[in-house]
């Protein structure tokens, strides 16, 4: 059996790093979108073939070998919650966020014996912010289910792709793979309770500034180390998510613009925001009355900090332009992960 499963990819307004800190948060699932196709066969052959296309990569392991790079990857998150290793020396490649994810689903519901066979293609930019990894875990997890036949709810689902998406990023919040699974707007809470709101209609733009110089799990650290006992600046997070949230249900532009450039102001504050991307941001305010701010971990170092999200009647292109940031309309992707059998 062939089943193909089309994920699509995730931008937060609200709540990047303060989620983390039991703050709400305001997430998207936008028209950017990873195909993960899957194919079984029985046998008494039993191996796992994965193809990267993006990466140019061709991989089979025969089980015991995928199941023994699964066990290192294991041993070095172990190591990195002992602060013995950075996050990035556990998945130490691209496809072992493959191998984590076929790992603990193993672990979750034994995998069928026999040939496996998966494929990923992705316009989703790696590392921008986006929900690439969960995106991927996510894909990969749903075709699992329907290949297994299982009956599994959302919050399940979820739980899973969070224990997976740690070993990627150190601490998943769960923001990213929920807003896959539900698509839409969603109002996440750290307790993991979930909120659906009515996607309106704006006038919103993806700017690429270009790959952080640092990975999530490095911003994440940071701010943990700088941050994590100050109570006062996640609460400021909190009040601007809880403004946003009600801008955006009354539909009050001036108030939603105000919380976005609350927002930002506050990722400046906790150092992951670079000069230069700072000096755009501005700039967009005076050139295109526009507001702007960081979608995803940003970046400690550099001058590139993945994707901003722009609110501006006006398309920025000539400033983009000017700094060699690339720039796309926002599609707001109602439904969440599809699968279908092929």
């Amino acid at each position: 059996m062939q089943t193909l499963c089309s994920v699509p990819a995730k931008l937060i307004l609200s709540g990047e790093h303060a989620v983390i800190y039991d703050c709400p948060a305001l997430s998207m699932a936008v028209k950017l979108y990873t195909q993960v196709e899957c194919g079984f066969k029985p046998s008494t052959t039993r191996s796992v073939t994965i193809e990267l296309t993006d990466f140019k990569q061709k991989h089979c392991f025969p089980n015991r070998v995928w199941q023994n790079i699964a066990m290192g990857i294991e041993s070095r998150y172990q190591l990195f919650l002992s602060n013995n290793v950075a996050i990035q020396s556990v998945l130490s490649q691209p496809v072992d966020l493959i191998i984590a994810t076929l790992h603990h689903f193993d672990h979750f519901h034994n995998l069928k014996p026999g040939e496996w066979t998966f494929k990923i293609d992705s316009e989703v930019p790696i590392g921008r912010g986006l929900g690439s990894s969960a995106a991927v875990i996510i894909g990969l997890l749903s075709n699992l289910i329907h290949h297994h036949d299982l009956d599994i709810n959302n919050e399940t689902l979820l739980a899973l792709a969070r224990k997976i998406e740690s070993r990627q990023h150190g601490q998943s919040s769960g923001i990213d793979p929920a807003t896959i699974i539900y698509g839409g707007l969603l109002e996440f809470h750290a307790k993991h309770t979930t909120k659906q709101h009515k996607p309106h209609e704006f006038k919103g733009w993806l700017i690429d500034t270009g790959s952080p110089e640092s990975t999530t799990g490095q911003a994440v650290a940071h701010v943990s180390q700088h941050f994590s006992k100050d109570k006062e600046i996640w609460k400021q997070f909190e009040n601007t998510t809880q403004e946003i949230i009600q801008a955006w249900s009354h539909q009050n532009t001036p108030a939603l613009y105000k919380g976005i450039r609350q927002n930002q102001a506050l990722l400046e504050k906790i150092g992951v925001v670079p000069d230069e991307v700072k000096t755009f941001v501005k700039q967009l305010s005076m050139d295109y009355q526009a507001v702007a701010k960081v979608c995803g971990s940003g970046s400690t170092k550099g001058n590139h900090a993945g994707i901003l999200l722009c609110f501006s009647e006006q398309e920025p292109t000539t400033l983009c332009a000017k700094y060699g940031y690339s720039c796309q309309a926002i599609s707001v992707a109602h439904q969440g992960a599809l699968c279908q059998i092929l």
